[in-house]
C-alpha cells in the first residue's frame, strides 16, 4: 500500500472536518483583527479557536494513524485501540478547554449588571 491509498482513505474525514476548521479558522482571524478592541476577550477567543483548530488536526493525526495501522498491518488491534484512545483524549482535552476559553471570552465582554 502507498500513500495514495492513505490519502483516499482520509478524503472522508478531511472533507467532515473542513468546514469546522474554516468556521474556526475565521474566528481566530477575527479575533486577531479586532484584539485591540475586544481587549481579554480577543485573547481568549483566539486561544479558544487555536485550540479548537489543533484539537480537529488532532483528531485527524489519529484517524490517519489509525487507517495507516490498519493498511499496513504492523500493529495489533490492542495497540491500535490504545492509540485512537489516546488521541481521542486528547482531542477532547483540547477540545473542552477550548470552549472554556471562548466562553471566557464571551463572559469578558459581557457588560457588568449592578446587583
Amino acid at each position: 500500500m502507498d500513500s495514495n491509498d492513505l490519502f483516499v482513505a482520509m478524503l472522508g474525514p478531511l472533507m467532515s472536518s473542513a468546514p469546522h476548521v474554516l468556521v474556526c479558522t475565521a474566528g481566530l482571524v477575527l479575533c486577531l483583527a479586532r484584539r485591540t478592541a475586544l481587549g481579554s476577550a480577543g485573547v481568549y477567543g483566539s486561544l479558544g479557536f487555536a485550540l479548537l483548530i489543533g484539537g480537529s488536526l488532532v483528531g485527524l493525526a489519529g484517524q490517519a494513524w489509525f487507517l495507516w495501522g490498519q493498511m499496513h498491518g504492523e500493529a495489533t488491534p490492542r495497540s491500535l485501540a490504545l492509540s485512537i484512545g489516546a488521541f481521542g483524549v486528547v482531542t477532547t482535552v483540547m477540545h473542552a478547554i477550548a470552549m472554556g476559553l471562548l466562553i471566557a471570552a464571551i463572559l469578558a465582554r459581557r457588560p457588568a449588571r449592578a446587583a
